[in-house]
């Protein structure tokens, strides 16, 4: 040693690396032969074994070389003692239990394994064509009662990847990371949902946000510090709408799954499978996930990732994953991959600590129907519906139901000229539930009869009124989803802006609401819906009106009263204006004819959390005797009301509640008393407006199914006290 080198040499070379420097193994003057081994299996070398009876029967050998195999040259870095004290252990990584593999890579250097007969082991698992293509294969017995116990299955290739099965929910998982998959327009459910409520619900506050959009392969990260979870982050993984899912989907998500960890250096996560929640089977499921694990694992080169858990909590589905990775296994899925199986039991989830938000009202289970317009021959509306029920056992059922525009005209004309009528509304919505929903569809809605329904659509499908919507069977009284249950939409469409609304106002005692009022001065039922609201709360302590009325409702006072953050609810009495070529381009008609945009509004930071449109006409009530006047009702009014959701929604509004044609009079006071009252209790958005829908139901209005909500139906504009 030179006292005076204040640094070791660390020559980079595999023999250096592995066994330790080639020279600690050269005897002057002895024959040398050479072997690659690793240390712990050079006992069990059937080569040096062979070459060790040459030698004690002849003195020599030919079946090892005298000379070392030739490698390059690598330069020499030396690295001094305090480099090496300063230097975190591990790269500063969080520590945990070994793995089994890391075990077992640290103690093949000492313990010599049992030597093994290669021939039979490959014959053993060799690859059949059937177990390329899980899709097709041929169903098996699930008969693998056995765990794996740190199974390795490989070819000796750089890449080494641990796959663990864990039955059990994957709250409990021990992992640096969490992966979930969310679909476009749909709430966290099933193990989303029990991440969400361990970490206070704040995926699902991030999903109602719009912060994540969740398209197919799109990534977002939550930290979870602070959280009862073991890991230090849920990645969620954008799985595009439900009804566009596919095998494609599933690898591109798997693969940006890893892409992500090996970019950022987590070399640890569980997951679960993408899909199986929804009707895809788990073989399916499970070969896409890899195949996309492994190409992500490919395309990075020298991947850092070490380990994969997949929790499945149903013991049938743990079966069958257990039995169809085996099988996967020895295929040339892992021609490049080494693979390590284990197995563990997941111990119970601890309990989540009490949620942080209380909101009066009942939680139905949801059920998603995604309506979308596919296309079709000139003349027609191919309208594509899939639904996606809810629980464990869920499953995906879609069809395309074509109808010609005329029959769909001429049904939606009766609204159009005030044909309808309270006592015929069952007919006129079971015929348009024919006309836009496939058969098979119909069928499994009828069997959802105590869930929420929300329908995800399109533009095309907003013009179809759902609230009017029945379902009947001859044996079952006829089903009015809306009026049961509750129905609530979602609106699916690009560049739509992230909903912004305070979290502190929920939590302020008083309801502030701005109201504007006939900001073009032509509407007499927008004064008279003003003097409604204002005469509902003219004792009300807890609620606090500030009106802009006429010609003081100018587009830059509605600016300035936006970016306050002053409002709970936006109650709007007036015009709206739809540019169907640029709909961003929609909004609310101010004073001297300007117009405050849906991309104005996208701008501002701190809007309502609702906005209300009570569209009213002078004279109008619905159901009066022949003889007596109505206001016929244009399609295009019918545009005008559905654009004005548009805009508000685009402009990062989180929830609109609004009517397909204009509301009679008496309907209007009634439902806005019973709609305000019920949010001031606390009670949440969609539990409000089903307990106004059955108040003008009881009355024989038919305005009940005209009030549509776009949003959250569990959405609570004000937390009771004490809660949280």
């Amino acid at each position: 040693n030179n006292p005076k080198q204040k640094g070791i040499p660390l020559r980079a070379q595999e023999h250096w690396r592995r066994q330790g420097p080639l020279a600690f193994a050269q005897l002057p003057g002895a024959t040398t032969y050479y072997v690659e081994e690793d240390h712990g299996a050079l006992p069990n070398n059937a080569q040096v074994g062979a070459a060790v009876v040459d030698l004690l029967t002849s003195g020599s050998t030919e079946r090892l070389p005298k000379t070392p195999p030739r490698r390059l040259a690598r330069s020499v870095r030396r690295v001094s003692d305090s480099e090496l004290l300063e230097r975190p252990a591990f790269d500063g990584r969080r520590g945990g239990e070994l793995s089994s593999r890391e075990v077992r890579n640290v103690a093949r250097e000492f313990i010599a394994p049992e030597a093994r007969d290669t021939a039979g082991a490959a014959a053993a698992i060799a690859p059949t064509a059937s177990a390329i293509a899980p899709e097709g294969a041929q169903k098996v017995e699930l008969g693998l009662a056995h765990p794996f116990e740190g199974l390795t299955i490989g070819r000796r290739r750089q890449h080494q990847i641990e796959i663990c099965l864990a039955q059990g929910s994957i709250v409990s998982a021990r992992a640096e990371a969490y992966v979930l998959g969310v679909y476009k327009g749909v709430e966290p459910a099933g193990p989303a949902s029990a991440i969400d409520l361990a970490i206070d619900g704040a995926i699902k506050d991030f999903v109602a946000r719009r912060m994540f959009s969740a398209n197919a392969g799109e990534i977002f990260v939550v930290p979870t510090s602070g959280y009862l979870v073991h890991a230090s982050s849920v990645l969620l993984a954008g799985l595009g709408s439900f009804d566009q899912f596919n095998s494609e989907v599933q690898t591109l998500v798997a693969e940006n799954v890893v892409r992500t960890f090996v970019r950022t250096g987590v070399d640890d996560f569980a997951t679960v499978l993408f899909g199986t929640g929804s009707g895809h089977s788990v073989a399916a499921s499970l070969y896409n996930h890899l195949v996309g694990t492994v190409r992500g694992i490919l395309d990075a080169g020298r991947s850092s990732l070490r380990r994969i858990t997949f929790c499945e909590l149903d013991p049938e589905r743990f079966a069958q994953m257990k039995e169809e990775l085996l099988r996967l296994a020895s295929t040339r899925l892992f021609h490049d991959v080494e693979v390590l199986l284990d197995e563990i039991q997941l111990p119970p989830p601890p309990e989540p600590p009490a949620p942080d938000r209380a909101v009066l009202g009942t939680r139905h289970p949801q059920t998603y129907l995604h309506v979308r317009r596919e296309p079709s021959p000139a003349g027609t509306y191919a309208f594509r519906s899939t639904v996606l029920t809810a629980g464990p056992k869920a499953t995906v059922i879609a069809g395309v139901q074509e109808v010609s525009d005329a029959a769909l005209q001429r049904h939606l004309t009766r609204i159009a000229k005030d044909e309808l009528e309270f006592s015929r509304l069952e007919q006129f919505g079971s015929e348009l539930a024919r006309l836009v929903l496939a058969e098979d569809v119909l069928a499994v809605l009828d069997r959802l009869r105590d869930c929420h329904l929300v329908v995800v659509h399109d533009a095309a499908a907003s013009r179809i009124p759902w609230e009017t919507v029945c379902v009947r069977n001859g044996s079952k009284p006829p089903w009015f989803p809306a009026l049961e249950c509750g129905l609530s939409r979602r609106y699916i469409a690009e560049n739509m802006s992230v909903s912004k609304w305070l979290e502190e106002r929920r939590r302020d005692a008083v309801l502030n609401i701005l109201l504007v009022t006939n900001p073009t001065g032509d509407l007499d039922g927008a004064e008279r819906e003003s003097q409604r609201v204002k005469h509902l709360f003219r004792a009300e302590r807890a609620v606090s009106i500030t009106e802009l009325a006429r010609e003081k409702a100018t587009k830059p006072a509605l600016l300035a009263a936006f970016r306050s953050g002053e409002f709970d609810v936006l109650h709007y009495a007036g015009h709206a204006l739809f540019d169907e070529k640029s709909p961003s381009l929609s909004g609310i008609l101010c004073a001297n004819e300007q117009v405050l945009t849906g991309a104005e509004l996208a701008s501002l930071s701190r809007l309502p959390s609702l906005v209300f449109f009570n569209a009213c006409e002078a004279g109008r009530v619905r159901g009066e005797r022949a003889g007596k006047k109505k206001a016929a009702l244009s399609p295009e009014r019918i545009q005008e009301n559905v654009g004005l959701a548009e805009a508000f929604l685009r402009g990062g509004v989180p929830n609109y509640i609004g009517t397909y044609w204009p509301v009679g009079d008496a309907a209007a006071e009634r439902f806005s008393s019973e709609l305000y009252r019920a949010l001031l209790r606390g009670e949440a958005i969609g539990t409000a407006l089903g307990r106004s829908r059955r108040a003008l139901f009881e009355m024989s209005a038919l305005d009940w199914a005209n009030y549509i909500l776009y949003g959250a139906s569990d959405f609570a504009l004000k937390i009771p006290s004490g809660a949280g």
